[in-house]
């Protein structure tokens, strides 16, 4: 008996390997889930949509539910999902009754329920749209009061991201706390903003022969800038990539001055501990791809560059993305630039364009 016993062990090891292996599995959430942001404010009812992949090689069915503050009314307030292996679908909510919360800020609930386990997603949703406005750049803020603020904390410091657009214009204000300011050219690392901009309809290849969907750019302090507002601000941008562009182009070094894109308009201040980058691009550069018009989606996101503080502060970390959607061809290199251990997250969040904050 012993002796059996001795000359089945590797086969009891390998069963007992598997079972454990698929308790694991089992174990795992069987869906992810994430809220995308508002296109408008909650009083015009938007719609909460609810990001659902299956993470298992079995089709999943489930019910789908979005908890809102107590005063709004949602409708429906849950639906029914099928899912096939690896699927991910986008799942509508409509906010029948909502309230404006002035710093753009709104807890919302997701939970998936299927198969005896229910996954959870908690969020702090916000609107990320662009009012109408033509802001002077100038290294001024005050004009920038009507713009709905986004704002994520990294390491303990705050960015805060204003947008408006108008019929010739789209203008983005970034405001940057950190304990040091590094202007381009000063030191072998710099301070910088890296915006992507793209259609809403597009998606980001994952090899490098692939062709770039988004137009992308660099806004960096040149000169030292200035501590004050308004008086000797300067700044620069750089056109880091467009459609039709290989991927694998963005994954070299290239000379920035190269890529200087003069027809933006760009001022960078410094007041206390927080740097602002202000830039106009003209939509005439996009025109073919987004147009210019109330109601408008696309999707836009935001790298904060902070070598020697916060390291990489990347908006689609801050709305939620899942680790999957990481995504080094999403984002171009240039040098200058520190980027961490893990590739930066897919470029692809939505934005809208509307007619006001309100």
């Amino acid at each position: 008996m012993r002796s059996n016993l001795v000359d089945r062990w590797p086969t009891y090891t390998a069963l007992l390997l598997t079972l454990i292996a698929c308790q694991t599995v089992l174990a795992a959430d069987p869906v992810a889930l994430r809220i995308e942001s508002f296109g408008v404010a909650p009083a015009h009812a938007p719609s909460a949509v609810v990001q659902i992949k299956n993470l298992r090689d079995v089709p999943y069915r489930g019910v789908l539910r979005v908890t809102v503050p107590a005063v709004w009314q949602l409708s429906p307030t849950e639906q029914e999902v099928d899912l096939a292996p690896g699927q991910t679908k986008r799942v509508p909510f409509v906010v029948k009754r909502g309230t404006i919360a002035q710093e753009n800020v709104y807890p919302l609930e997701a939970s998936a329920t299927g198969g005896g386990v229910t996954v959870t997603r908690r969020q702090n949703v916000v609107t990320a749209s662009a009012p109408y406005f033509k802001p002077e750049i100038d290294g001024k803020i005050d004009d920038w009061k009507d713009a709905i603020p986004v704002t994520f904390i990294t390491g303990g410091k705050k960015t805060v991201v204003h947008t408006f657009w108008n019929r010739r214009q789209f203008s983005i204000l970034v405001a940057v706390e950190e304990e040091r300011w590094i202007a381009h050219g000063t030191e072998p690392n710099c301070d910088a903003v890296q915006i992507a901009i793209s259609p809403q309809d597009t998606r980001t290849g994952t090899s490098a022969e692939e062709e770039a969907t988004r137009f992308e750019f660099l806004l960096v302090a040149t000169g030292g800038g200035t501590q004050g507002r308004g008086e000797g601000t300067q700044g620069k941008c750089f056109k880091l990539a467009e459609p039709g562009m290989a991927l694998g182009v963005g994954s070299k070094l290239r000379e920035l001055e190269s890529l200087a894109f003069d027809d933006a308009v760009v001022a960078v201040s410094r007041v206390g501990g927080v740097t602002y980058y202000e830039c106009g691009i003209p939509f005439k550069l996009m025109r073919d791809r987004i147009r210019p018009s109330e109601g408008r989606e696309f999707h836009l996101s935001v790298l904060i560059h902070d070598p020697d503080g916060t390291g990489l502060r990347d908006w689609g970390a801050a709305a939620g993305m899942w680790p999957s959607q990481r995504n080094r061809l999403a984002w171009s290199l240039w040098p200058g630039a520190v980027w961490g251990e893990k590739p930066p997250f897919d470029n692809k969040l939505q934005w809208g364009l509307c007619s006001s904050k309100y």
